[in-house]
């Protein structure tokens, strides 16, 4: 005989599934992930891969790529939304998740990859954490090793120090600790402030609600803006280790100039700032700018001086 839902039973089977199984049946969630891609390479590839071995179906929503990434073979459980132009990672993001109707929606980078976990992984970690309004994977990097998967979110003092390029001495600073959240233990699970945006998962329902990522971020603080309203409302962010992503880390941004990425982190932190930090921590960032576009024309130098110098050797 045929249940409902049209799998078979075998001889061993009793005439009827339990009514939990039942029950988990007709529940069976869904998740979309989105991966925003510009010119990611070869990675993109492998993130699509991960994600459709994840058991999701994915949107990769290419922002004007001229690098060949775009190119995807045809693949039932992919959709390629084109956006014909760089729209930013947030515009892009929400035009994926509009795109499609899981219950979740696990924004991905393209430079990463899921290693472990699975949907029921998402399930178990919103069961956990009936108001949870994002959960995010642990980080690790080629090897393995841990990456940061997780910060509070940013104080005025913590986001000076960052502008001034200090953020490589942070264990100095008890505002950076504090804001890396160093020494966090990764293999449990834990209600954070944030997750790394790396890797993202928001129920629809939420993401729907709140409109999805603030679209006058063009990169960088839209998934810290996005946390920060859940959280004000409620929904805090989990660390779930049992999903594992592999990061290698700003792979469409390597022949960025750090002048170039400075000016878009500058324009994304101020209206960070201005949204949740208030006017005289607005202004006090906003009189570092000049320093901060300084000190990464600075490093810009040094780099094309250590580049013609490797080929010198050569």
């Amino acid at each position: 005989m045929l249940p409902t839902d049209g799998i078979p039973l075998t001889t061993d089977s009793p005439d009827r599934l339990p009514d939990d199984t039942l029950y988990r049946m007709a529940m069976a969630v869904s998740v979309d992930v989105v991966i925003v891609n510009w010119n990611g390479g070869a990675a993109v590839a492998t993130a699509v891969e991960s994600a459709r071995r994840f058991g999701a179906h994915v949107f990769v929503v290419d922002n004007g790529s001229t690098d060949g990434s775009d190119l995807l073979p045809a693949d039932p459980e992919m959709t390629l939304v084109r956006m014909g132009y760089n729209a930013g990672f947030a515009r892009a993001s929400n035009a994926g998740a509009r795109a499609g109707t899981g219950d979740y929606i696990f924004l991905l980078n393209p430079d990463a990859e899921i290693l472990s976990g699975g949907i029921a992984d998402i399930e178990d970690a919103f069961s956990s954490h009936e108001d949870a309004g994002v959960v995010g994977p642990r980080i690790v990097d080629g090897a393995g090793q841990s990456l940061p998967s997780v910060r509070r979110f940013p104080t005025t003092t913590a986001l000076l120090l960052y502008q001034l390029k200090l953020h490589p001495w942070a264990g100095r600073f008890r505002a950076l600790r504090e804001y890396l959240m160093i020494g966090f233990d990764d293999a449990r699970p834990a209600v954070v402030d944030q997750v790394i945006g790396a890797a993202f998962i928001v129920p629809r329902r939420l993401w729907d609600a709140f409109g999805g990522l603030d679209e006058g971020f063009f990169l960088l603080f839209e998934e810290v803006d996005l946390a920060r309203r859940l959280a004000s409302a409620g929904h805090p962010s989990v660390h779930w280790p049992n999903i594992v992503v592999r990061h290698e880390g700003h792979a469409s941004f390597r022949r960025i100039s750090h002048l170039r990425m400075q000016r878009v982190w500058n324009r994304s932190l101020i209206r960070y700032s201005s949204k949740h930090l208030g006017r005289l921590s607005t202004l006090a960032l906003a009189c570092t700018v000049p320093t901060t576009l300084v000190l990464s024309a600075i490093l810009d130098l040094a780099g094309r001086q250590n580049a013609a110098v490797r080929v010198g050797r050569r």
